[in-house]
This record gives structure tokens, C-alpha cells and sequence, in this order.
């Protein structure tokens, strides 16, 4: 009986199905346009035009999904009617954000617009009550009392409630009863804690992520449910696992739990297949490039291990879970080109999306966008956009460019074009700098690995700006995001906050809080129904000098913790201060603020078999020529990339066709097919 793997990841613009099929270690890969009214029904359209001809759901051993739901909730400000519950007199607390979110402006702290709250001071409801800094309670919740307050939720129609009390991190007591009461007054809202959502130190970070967690928790519970029943009604017994933010799959009850931790979903899912092409080239240092219909995402991998951060921003919100170390913006093939007040030509960061899409879909778009102007350029073919299965207008691509920009800016339609590609190139590479050069790293030092739909059409040109002297394109692009959902590991993490002298504390002591974690983990993933006997445990302490505000995670032995291990702890936090900020402080102290558990399912890699070399020109996969424009017109050769082998070599100006992307290389630069399949092109410095 044939087994399958299945993984789908959202776009912006398109949805995408990979399928690995363990018995042959053969791939099936899929586009179809993203469906925005409900998300599911794409998902859905592309897993039935795989599973049929006697194909079934059913044999499926994993299902793992990239969703840009909570994402699309937050942006779009879009969530479920939310309401908070907080210590009374400490409202403020989320209308005051911290100094360190980002602004406009770097030193704008009186006049930069702060982010919009999701939760407005008339949906906040203050509870007396208060624990200390030491987790004491100093004022005991009052039952009576606290009914009162929340008396005015059983007319309010919440869907979701937040509470964030203060220290609650170390002592939940008062919120755990809190939720009883709510509970009993609305019934049918979802009940959120901090101290569930976020159990560690940093008052506005934590309550906006547990604001967040539970504004986003309606639409992604709605949408999850939705989805768990159309896969059942097509016999899909397995458990459903949806991509988080750090790289790791988590079930979907954890996920109903913990919606906020899928906010970064698709990109990450992105990551991760970067990662697994770099360790298949033998490539340590790799540069994440993805490149889909409404943003372009880029993240580092150093070791095949992707860069954490235990914060992030995500639009206007400061979010304390952790997530990939990414760098995102609104630079995509949808990404309109327009004309500011003052005559500028800009693109982005509004994209046409799915619907209507660009000009060249043939759906109503009339805004000229990123992909309009590759058309235009000669780049893509509009005959085989999508293997032909989709057909671009190029007069419509060029209509729009022509009326939009090019006759407002007196310029010629190619001049035009060739604008929008430059100016888009140029905001891709400086977040490419944002994500090297501005954490310290030197890209000359990297590859560039692209991927989604446009990523190969422009990659070549952003590593030739920025010296990158090679661009990895795996065999199918246009859907690695969710072939990096098949090498996903389940991944689940547990922080807590207990702050101690690093040299005063036993290693007995981070033992046994080490060992409490554990426990609890595997309670919640029993729960779950994972096989916890394949579980293997992770531990970090977050460390800190202790004059500083902000700590490094600094990962400790998973066996028996000694003593002498301690040094070591220390010796490791120092040397990663050094690397990452240039100085040590060995004369100071040093404290443990947090203490990180992850628990982790591996799942097997497949492996591809290695295809044999030839050392053959690329001439029986050439397709055609066609004029293309590169700084001027010339005649391109353009070639099928099923059709080429390893070892075949092409030499630019080139274009190679696919089905599910195309890939752009340049004039000076070469390129060469690997055992893999990869094209590894070489870019002139």
C-alpha cells in the first residue's frame, strides 16, 4: 500500500501542495490560486486533484500545514471580539509600548504612532488583586468582587478573553480562577491566559501576546475546524500538524491553544527547506530568499540550523514567543507599482493578491505589478505560466504598465518596466542587508538559496549587487515551502521564568525545574496523543549579565546536570556574548532569567537519489529563444528544466521553465546542474 507525505503552505497568492510518496521517493508538486474568502477551499482544491485515480487521503502517514490565517487575522485586523481582564490600576500597561519596538523613526519617541490596540479601554475590564515579584500574593482575589466586574461579559458577546495579571508568571492562582468566573458568565468565549500563553518576565510583551494569542484564536480555531472536517469527510484519520514560527510542527489542539505561535507560519516552513537544500550541497552558510505573490522573506542558516529570536514584530505588534530570525517585506510579484504625490515611482507594499491578481491573470486586475513587468520583459512566458495550465495577457500587463507608469512618468513601456524590477530588486536587497550586514554578517560569505514563485526570476541579480558569489535554485521552487513542511520536526516549547544568581544556584536546582518542565510536557503531549516515548528533550537557560536588561540562550546537557557543569554555562554565555555584541564582561555576574524546554518527534528526511552526471551539453533540453531585456534586448536561450541533467552547464543570458517558477539567469553568469537536481548558478563579483 502506497504511503504519502503531505505538506501545503498559503500564499499570498498561491496555494501549494507537495506530496513525497515513501514508497518510490517520488515528489508531486502543485500551484493553485489561494482562495482569501476561505483559505480552506484552496487547501482542499489541491489535495483533491492529487488524491484521486484511486489515491486516498487516508494513506497518508502526515498531513503538515503553513497557514498565513493568524497572520491575515492581526494584519487585517480582522480577530475575534476580544476583551481583556488586568490587575487592577495597570491598564496603561498596553497602551504604553516599549521603547525598543520598532518605529518609523529611530529616536520619534514622542510622535511615532503607536500600535493600534486590539482591545480598547472600554472592552477592559480591572480586577483587584496582586502577587509580588516573588510570586506572594499581596492582594487575594476577591470572588464576589471579581463577578461583579465580570458581570458585564454575559451581555458583551465576547469570542475570546485575555487575562494578564501581574507576576502572574510565577504564581497563577488568581488567573487560573479568574477563568472559572469567566467561564461562568460567558460561556462561550475562549479563556486565555498569560500565564499559559507566555509564563515569563516582561509586563508588555507578555499581556500583547496573550491580547494577540487570544484576537487571533476565533479566526484560527474557526479555520482549523474547518479544515480537520473537510479532511475527514475525505478519510484523513491522521492528526493534523500546522507549521509555528520556530520552525517546528505542533498538533492542532496546541495550536487552539496557542494561535499566536503560527503567526509566521509560511515563511518559516520557507526556512526550513532552505535549510535542507543547504545541508544536501554541503552548503554551512546559507541565505533564506523567498520570494512569493505578496512579500519577500529572508532568513540566515548557519550549520543547517536556522537563527532564532525570542521576540518579533509582526506589523505594528511586539510579540514575546519566539520565531525564526526573519526579515520580511512587501516586495512580491503581486506588489503594485504606483506613483507617490511627488511623482516617485514606488512598489508595494499593497499586492494585487489572488483576486484579482495582476493585470496578466485576466481577472479584472487592472494595477500594473512585479510580475506584470517581468512579463514585459521578456522573463516569463505567458504561454507557460504554471506548466500552461494558467495563460498570462500580456497585452494587459503591458497596458497597465503603459498607463499607470509609463505614460504619467514619460517613459518608454520597457524603460518603465525595467523601473519597477530595479526598484523592487533595491528593496530586496537591503532586506537581504538587514538580515547580513545588520546582524554582523558578511553575505559574500553565504549562498543564496531562492525559492517561491518569483524568487529565481529576480535572485540572480540581487546576489551579483550584493557580491554573493552562488545562488542555489532547488529542483522545485515555486513550492518549497511546503516541501519544507516534510522536514519538519514536531517542536513544542516551554519557558519559564525563575531569575537566580547563576553562581549561587545548584545544579540540582536546574535540575529539578528542568525536570518539572519535562513533566508537564509530556502531560500536554500525551494529551495530544503523541508518541511521547519517541520524545527527545532540549534544554537552554536563558543568561544574562546581571547589569543587563536582555539575555542569550545558551543550550545545556540533557543528562544529569553537575556541579562542574556550571563553568561551563558560564564560559558558553561569555564567548556568545562576544560573538554576538564584540565584548565580554568576565567580572560580572551573571543571572538565569529563563528556563527553555523543547521537546522534539524528528521526522525521518527523505533523502533524493542522486542523479548520474553527464557530461552532456544542456542542448536537448533547449526549448527556444526569445528576446528577453537585460540592460538592452537580447536573444535568450531558454530551456526546460525536466529536461536537464547533471553536469548540464548554460551560460548566461539564460531563462529556465518550469511549472511552478522560472529562473532569470544573467549575462556573465553560469550556471550548473547538481547531483540533486539543484541549479547552482555562479555569480561574477
Amino acid at each position: 500500500m502506497a504511503r504519502y507525505r503531505i505538506g501545503t503552505d498559503i500564499g499570498g497568492t498561491f496555494t501549494d501542495l507537495c506530496v513525497l510518496d515513501e514508497e518510490n521517493g517520488e515528489f508531486f508538486n502543485l500551484k493553485v490560486l489561494t482562495t482569501p474568502k476561505d483559505l480552506t477551499q484552496g487547501v482542499i482544491e489541491a489535495i483533491d486533484r492529487y488524491f484521486r485515480d484511486g489515491k486516498k487521503p487516508g494513506d497518508a502517514t502526515l498531513l503538515s500545514h503553513a497557514t498565513t490565517v493568524a497572520t491575515n487575522a492581526l494584519l487585517e485586523q480582522k480577530g475575534g471580539d476580544t476583551w481583556l481582564v488586568i490587575t487592577e490600576g495597570f491598564s496603561g500597561i498596553y497602551e504604553t509600548p516599549e521603547l525598543s519596538q520598532i518605529r518609523p523613526g529611530a529616536y520619534d519617541y514622542l510622535c511615532y504612532p503607536k500600535p493600534r490596540l486590539l482591545v480598547p479601554q472600554r472592552k477592559t475590564i480591572e480586577i483587584a488583586e496582586r502577587v509580588d515579584a516573588q510570586g506572594n500574593i499581596v492582594t487575594a482575589l476577591n470572588d464576589s468582587a471579581a463577578r461583579e466586574r465580570l458581570a458585564i461579559l454575559a451581555d458583551a458577546n465576547a469570542e475570546a478573553v485575555a487575562v494578564c495579571f501581574l507576576f502572574s508568571f510565577l504564581n497563577d492562582q488568581h488567573e487560573q480562577r479568574v477563568r472559572e468566573l469567566i467561564r461562568a458568565v460567558a460561556p462561550r468565549a475562549q479563556v486565555y491566559l498569560s500565564s499559559e500563553v507566555l509564563p515569563q518576565i516582561r509586563e508588555y510583551s507578555r499581556l500583547t501576546t496573550t491580547v494577540t494569542n487570544a484576537y487571533v484564536a476565533p479566526v484560527v480555531t474557526r479555520y482549523v475546524d474547518r479544515l480537520e472536517q473537510a479532511l475527514s469527510e475525505r478519510g484523513f484519520r491522521r492528526r493534523l500538524y500546522i507549521m509555528q514560527s520556530t520552525g517546528g510542527s505542533l498538533t492542532t489542539g496546541v495550536v487552539k491553544k496557542i494561535p499566536v505561535q503560527i503567526i509566521e507560519s509560511g515563511p518559516a516552513a520557507g526556512v526550513l527547506a532552505a535549510a535542507h537544500i543547504g545541508r544536501l550541497t554541503a552548503n554551512g552558510k546559507i541565505i533564506s530568499f523567498d520570494m512569493g505573490g505578496t512579500t519577500a522573506k529572508a532568513g540566515l542558516i548557519e550549520d543547517g540550523v536556522p537563527r532564532v529570536v525570542s521576540r518579533f514584530q509582526a506589523g505594528e505588534w511586539l510579540l514575546g514567543v519566539p520565531s525564526l530570525d526573519l526579515v520580511e517585506i512587501g516586495s512580491g510579484g503581486g506588489s503594485i507599482a504606483w506613483i507617490d504625490p511627488s511623482g516617485m515611482l514606488k512598489v508595494g507594499p499593497h499586492s494585487a493578491g489572488a483576486d484579482p491578481g495582476p493585470a496578466c491573470y485576466g481577472n479584472g486586475g487592472q494595477s500594473p505589478t512585479v510580475t506584470d513587468a517581468d512579463v514585459v520583459l521578456g522573463w516569463l512566458n505567458p504561454d507557460f505560466f504554471l506548466g500552461g495550465r494558467m495563460k498570462l495577457d500580456g497585452n494587459a500587463a503591458q497596458q497597465a504598465v503603459e498607463a499607470n507608469i509609463a505614460k504619467p512618468l514619460s517613459l518608454d513601456l520597457v524603460k518603465a518596466a525595467d523601473g519597477i524590477v530595479r526598484i523592487v530588486n533595491s528593496q530586496m536587497v537591503e532586506a537581504l542587508r538587514l538580515v547580513t550586514v545588520a546582524r554582523g554578517e558578511d553575505p559574500r560569505e553565504y549562498a543564496l538559496v531562492a525559492f517561491g514563485g518569483c524568487g529565481p526570476v529576480h535572485a540572480a541579480k540581487l546576489a551579483e549587487e550584493l557580491q554573493i558569489g552562488r545562488v542555489i535554485v532547488p529542483p522545485a521552487p515555486g513550492v518549497a515551502s511546503a516541501m519544507g513542511l516534510l522536514v519538519a520536526d514536531f517542536q513544542r516549547d516551554y519557558i519559564r521564568t525563575r531569575i537566580a544568581d547563576l553562581a549561587s544556584v545548584t545544579a540540582a536546582e536546574v535540575q529539578a525545574r528542568f525536570a518539572e518542565l519535562e513533566r508537564a510536557a509530556l502531560d500536554e503531549l500525551r494529551t495530544e496523543k503523541v508518541a511521547t516515548e519517541e520524545i527527545r528533550f532540549a534544554r537552554a537557560l536563558d543568561l544574562r549579565y546581571t547589569i543587563q536588561k536582555y539575555e542569550l540562550s545558551v543550550p545545556i546537557g540533557a543528562g544529569e546536570l553537575r556541579e562542574s557543569d556550571k563553568p561551563i554555562w558560564r564560559q558558553l554565555f561569555d564567548d556568545r556574548h562576544e560573538q554576538q555584541y564584540g565584548t565580554r564582561a568576565s567580572e560580572q555576574k551573571v543571572e538565569i532569567v529563563n528556563y527553555h524546554l523543547t521537546a522534539i518527534l524528528p521526522v525521518p528526511r527523505p533523502e533524493p537519489k542522486p542523479m548520474p552526471f553527464t557530461s552532456e551539453s544542456a542542448a536537448s533540453a533547449l526549448k527556444n529563444t526569445r528576446r528577453a531585456y537585460f540592460d538592452g534586448w537580447l536573444d535568450c536561450p531558454v530551456y526546460a528544466r525536466e529536461k536537464l541533467s547533471c553536469g548540464n552547464r548554460i551560460a548566461g543570458p539564460a531563462i529556465v521553465e518550469q511549472e511552478d517558477s522560472t529562473t532569470v539567469i544573467h549575462p556573465g553568469q553560469s550556471a550548473q546542474i547538481d547531483p540533486f537536481g539543484n541549479i547552482i548558478i555562479e555569480v561574477s563579483r
